[in-house]
Parts: C-alpha cells; structure tokens; sequence
C-alpha cells in the first residue's frame, strides 16, 4: 500500500507573504483614521464617508455596496475584522494566490452589503461581510480536501465551524450585530472558493522509497485556471446586481426617502 503524510504543512498565521492581506488591513486602518480625523464615528460623519444607508442606495448610490466594508464605528470593531483578516486572510491569500483573495475578499464585501441592504434601512459599516466570506472560502477550500487533508484538515474545518456557529448564535441574541452581512459574505466567500478554490492532488515524491518499500506519496496543491475565479465573480456580481435591482424596486415604491 502506498504511503503519504496528509499532514504535510500547518496553515501558517501571519501576514508575511500575504501583501493583500496586509494591504486590506493597512486601508481599514486609514480608513478607520480619517474617520476619527474628521469628527469620529459619528452617524453623520459615518454617512459622510460612505455608509451603507438604504434610501440613498436605492437613490442610485450604489458606491454604498462597496465602500463600508472599509468602515468601522470603533476601534474595538475594527481590531475584530483586522484579527480575522491576518488570522484567516494570510491562510487563504498563501493557498488560493492573491488574485484569489482579493476576489473572495471583494465579492464577500460586496454580497455582504447587499444581503444587508435588503434586510433593512438600518446604516451599516464593518469588514465582517469581507472577514466571513474569508472565512467560508477556507471552509470551502478544507471541505473539497477533506479526504487528502487528513486528520489537520478535520480539525481546521471542525474549527471554522464552530466559528460561524458561534457567532451566529452570538449575533441573534446581541444587539447591533449586521446578521445579514455575515450571512452574505460567508454564502459569496464559499461560493467564488468553490469555483476557484485549489485542489490537492496526490503525487508520488521523488524522495527513496520508505521502509516497506512503497514509494512515497505527498500532496501537490494545484491551481484552477483564472476563468474559474471570472466565472466565480460574474456569478456574484449577477446574483448582486439582481437583488439590489429588485430591492430598490422595493425601496422606492414602499419606504419615502
């Protein structure tokens, strides 16, 4: 029987060797700065800066879907989304490359201000839609792996699982939490990985054979081709687009800005 190690490498924390993953956390905070530079996180000044704010996206302001997930109403709130972003950011930005990340990163964002557009009128700000999609993309990525990850790839995505459980259940029962974000994020995070996502194959090591005489086997991460990660976007950007056409719909025709 061949033999192989499923174990070969520990997800590494950290952002070297992430630069977008460092470049999204170094804009949150530039972002977060000129916020309190220019009257704090006040909810006018939070308006000011680019607000998820119902009406004045259902106006035509659909700049709004993009730019919160830069904004943060405190420094608690940001140091949150930062810590998710290196923890699980530098994991999926070194396994997927950072054509990849940035594209979870960008759509999570995105689907995550627009799941919460049509939730409600409520103003929203925070990188948790992008920090969710992060984290349903590495989910992604262990579940199509599960059988050649091993025992490690078990235990990471018994991890993330709790994660999300837990702050779902967090999110029900405290006040202020933007559910529909995460939601949103984590859904367009998982589905752009699933297209995208690399897959682990197994290949034999030029290495000498082992003590029973087998060759040894070792995982080889490979790639998808850039169309996968085009096809992941234009589903999301379509999925978007409709939903925010018929919420503005609803928007004009049920609630006065």
């Amino acid at each position: 029987m061949r033999q192989y190690s499923s174990q070969r490498r520990l997800f590494a924390v950290g952002i070297g060797g992430a630069p977008a993953a460092f470049t999204f956390v170094a804009i949150n905070i530039l972002f977060f700065l000129g916020v309190m530079v220019t009257g704090g996180a006040s909810t006018q000044n939070l308006i000011n800066w680019g607000a998820k704010v119902g009406c004045h996206i259902a106006e035509g302001e659909y700049w709004r879907l993009v730019v919160p997930m830069f904004l943060h109403v405190s420094f608690l709130h940001l140091l949150m989304n930062l810590f998710a972003i290196v923890i699980f950011g530098s994991m999926v930005e070194r396994t997927f490359g950072t054509m990849n990340f940035v594209g979870i990163y960008l759509a999570a964002g995105v689907m995550g201000n627009v799941a919460s557009f049509i939730a409600g009128p409520a103003i929203g700000v925070g990188a948790s839609g992008a920090a969710f999609g992060i984290i349903g993309a590495f989910g992604m990525y262990l579940l199509l792996n599960r059988r050649l990850l091993g025992r490690i790839g078990s235990q990471q995505l018994t991890s993330i699982a709790v994660i999300v459980a837990i702050n779902i259940i967090f999110g029900l029962l405290a006040k202020g939490i933007d559910n529909a974000a995460h939601f949103g994020g984590l859904i367009a995070g998982g589905l752009v990985a699933y297209c995208s996502g690399p897959r682990e194959r197994l290949i034999e090591s030029p290495n000498p054979l082992n003590f029973v005489g087998q060759p040894h086997m070792s995982l080889q991460t490979c790639p998808q081709p850039n169309s996968r990660l085009v096809t992941g976007l234009v589903l999301i950007v379509v999925i978007a687009t409709t939903l925010t056409f018929f919420e503005t719909k609803n928007y004009l025709a049920n609630l006065p800005c």
